[in-house]
């Protein structure tokens, strides 16, 4: 949804005079379109000065564009006047030192044009990516509806008015053409991704900023190089940053992408550097082609990483929500019978033993009944709390079902995992388990059994430990009963 300053004037509450709620909301919203408005004055006129290209005001990288974009994306159709203003005051200068007949005139076209720019480019955004850049064929869409197309209608406008006020001749109309639609579909190139990144992750992790500032330094380095007599060093600066979308978070990557560029345009605008030629148009234009295809192909393989991280979380995110119980935050069923199996398969190699405990809360039907699901609930979360803390870093804690628990105790032996368990017992025998409605005081059937090797399965353990939690509970509950599982006993 488009976001637009309101024009209405703000009221007053009647106590004091102070402005009502609503007036003050739009406040941060104003500040920001005035500080939008400065950001696109100080790169048009920065622009002029750095990237110039003769006439004065035609820039070989018109940061602008983008920066007008990004203002239509945020309030709408509002941002149209607010762009033709500042541009105009940012190209008049130029316009007024041509001595044209009008200069007003031909400023107020070029303005226009500039406003159309980040207006068209912001319907067709919203039209063809309505969520955004989300992946790296996004980028085919973007760079010819976002960028061409809207930058094509405007650089015609703005080639035509120049030729016609005589700022241009004719014959240079074409070429001007070319130049201004490179250059302000590489503004938009430049800026938008840098912006929705930012808007997505403000995050600054302190690993990624130290690999920020070691592959700027490179950059630094391979920049200086290419411009102090060894032009080939410019191309080693594409795999240095397809080096880097590996190893930072998209935001950083089109940061250091785009002062990338922009250094390399601006020292070339100094006439410095391997983009130099007899024919100067030429030259600028083989620079922003270079320019164009080392940002898009960084920006693909950034996206498509930013991908493929995506759909790895949200499967891990998944798999999470899967193998772990929401109320206990325990493993579950599903998790736990393939860490059994994998640990009786590691015993059996090694010829080590483990213990597998099960254990459920007696009465807890009757828990439910007296005091209701919610006393339930969190006497099993209060309970699977405990098992947690009497168990070691290394053993495993899972919630089979209802009130049935079970913990894997890897590389011990039934008498030590009795042991722990027969704290747990006395623990909740002694101490009451507190909810939010009343205390509950409950106790714990527990079923001990021990691997030592041989032809038993799985399965047999479990079952073992099963017969074990029954005879306990059959003995008058409130107690851990152990052994070890033997081939004859499975």
């Amino acid at each position: 949804m488009v976001n637009q300053l309101k024009s209405s004037a703000p009221g007053l509450d009647g106590q004091g005079g102070q402005a009502q709620p609503g007036f003050r909301k739009k406040l941060p919203e104003l500040a920001l379109a005035l500080f939008a408005m400065g950001l696109y004055y100080l790169a048009a006129r920065t622009g002029m000065q750095l990237f110039a290209l003769k006439p004065s005001n035609i820039t070989l990288l018109w940061l602008a564009s983008g920066i007008g974009m990004v203002m239509c994306m945020r309030h709408g159709l509002l941002a149209l006047p607010l762009i033709m203003f500042v541009s105009f005051c940012a190209n008049y200068p130029g316009m007024a030192e041509a001595h044209l007949a009008n200069p007003v005139l031909y400023t107020l076209i070029s303005a226009t044009a500039d406003g159309l720019a980040g207006t068209v480019a912001m319907l067709m955004m919203r039209l063809s990516l309505p969520e955004g850049l989300r992946k790296s064929t996004d980028l085919l869409h973007f760079g010819i509806k976002v960028c061409l197309i809207p930058t094509m209608l405007s650089s015609l406008i703005l080639s035509l008015n120049l030729a016609v006020g005589g700022y241009i001749q004719w014959e240079e109309a074409g070429n001007f053409f070319r130049m201004l639609v490179l250059a302000d579909s590489l503004g938009i190139l430049l800026i938008y991704p840098l912006y929705q990144a930012w808007s997505n992750d403000r995050q600054l992790r302190h690993v990624e900023v130290q690999r920020l500032l070691l592959t700027s330094l490179g950059v630094g380095v391979l920049l200086y190089l290419a411009f102090r007599g060894y032009p080939g060093f410019i191309y080693f600066i594409l795999p240095v940053l397809l080096l880097l979308t590996f190893y930072v978070s998209l935001n950083l990557v089109t940061l250091i992408l785009a002062i990338s560029m922009v250094a390399i345009i601006a020292i070339t605008g100094q006439q410095l550097g391997p983009f130099q030629s007899r024919n100067l148009v030429e030259a600028n234009f083989m620079l922003v082609c270079f320019v164009c295809t080392t940002t898009f192909t960084i920006l693909a393989v950034a996206l498509h990483n930013h991908q493929l991280l995506s759909i790895e979380a949200a499967r891990q995110e998944w798999q999470q929500a899967a193998e772990v119980d929401a109320l206990t935050g325990l493993i579950n069923r599903a998790a736990f019978l393939p860490m059994l199996a994998e640990e009786h398969q590691r015993a059996a190699r090694m010829g080590r033993p483990y213990a597998l405990a099960l254990l459920d809360i007696d009465h807890f039907k009757t828990v439910n009944d007296i005091y209701g699901h919610q006393a339930g609930d969190e006497v099993l979360a209060h309970f699977a709390s405990l098992m947690q803390s009497n168990i070691r870093g290394i053993d495993k804690a899972a919630r089979l079902g209802g009130d049935e628990f079970a913990i894997l105790f890897p590389e011990s032996d039934a008498r030590e995992a009795a042991a722990a368990m027969e704290r747990l017992r006395l623990r909740l025998e002694q101490h009451p388990i507190q909810t939010s409605l009343v205390q509950v005081l409950v106790t714990s059937s527990i079923g001990i059994t021990e691997y030592q090797g041989g032809e038993i399965t799985p399965d047999m353990v479990r079952t073992r430990a099963d017969q074990l939690l029954y005879a306990a509970k059959h003995a008058g509950r409130n107690r851990v009963m152990f052994d070890v599982v033997t081939d004859e006993a499975a």
